[in-house]
This record gives structure tokens, sequence and C-alpha cells, in this order.
């Protein structure tokens, strides 16, 4: 009986080692503001008629965007899921959706996108796909 507690106390110290310890840093993601900057802006709206990501770097902060170009109808969707920092680059992981076959969306033209704001703009950005893609081109 006490064997088994010891071990019990040894896994659950171990894996809250691991928890604290382990896995790659996860930078601090700053809440995007109602405006942005129009320079921000202004970038954003000439890169979502691609696919992609890219980062901009202004006023010492990193914008980091992922665009799905243009789509033919509505229900299609990006999101930055996670940002960390891996070997002295960013890892931005975006998830894509399209709408099903039988999903109701509306019939205009949309560009969807995701945009997540850092305070430290020294690293390079590595953009992952999940979901319905399986690449993101690099827009430089």
């Amino acid at each position: 009986m006490i064997r088994k507690t010891v071990f019990y106390i040894m896994l659950i110290v171990a894996m809250l080692y691991v928890l604290a310890c382990g896995g790659p840093d996860k930078p601090e993601e700053i809440t995007l503001p109602d405006e942005l900057p129009a320079e921000v802006q202004e970038w954003i709206d000439a890169a979502i008629d691609n696919f992609g990501g890219q980062t901009f770097i202004h006023e010492d902060i990193l914008y980091l965007l992922v665009t799905y170009g243009e789509k033919p109808t509505g229900g299609y969707e990006v999101e930055i899921t996670d940002i960390t920092e891996e070997e002295g680059k960013l890892i931005v992981t975006a998830y894509f959706s399209e709408p099903g076959e039988d999903d109701m969306v509306s019939q205009a033209l949309t560009y969807p996108y995701d945009l997540a704001m850092l305070d430290n703009p020294d690293l390079p950005a590595e953009f992952v796909a999940e979901g319905a893609e399986t690449e993101i081109p690099v827009i430089e």
C-alpha cells in the first residue's frame, strides 16, 4: 500500500514538473485594439486577396497575419490558434475551415483572415496549417 502511494506521489510530482518546465515557450499575445494604426490596416487591406502568412512590424509591435484569400461564398474561416517560441523562431498555427456541402452560406465574395500582435518583433515566424489546409505559403 505504501509503495503504491509513493508511486502515485512521484507520478504527480513528475507530471507537475513536465507541465511547469517542459514544452515550448508561449509569447504573450497583445489584445487587438478597436482601431488599428492606418499603416497596419493598409497592410491588411493589401494582403487579404492572397492566401498566406506574413509579418509586419510597426512601432515595436509584431503583427502576424494569416489570410485565406478570396473565397466565393461565406463559411470559410481562418483562426490563429497557437503561437509558440521554439528554437529562436515563432511557430504560428492557424486552423482553416470550409463550409460543408449542406451548409447555408452567404452568396458573396469573402476574404477570411486572422491577426495577432506580439510585443517581440525580433523573431522570425513560421506558419503551420491545420484543418482544411496543409500548408501556409509565406508572403514576403
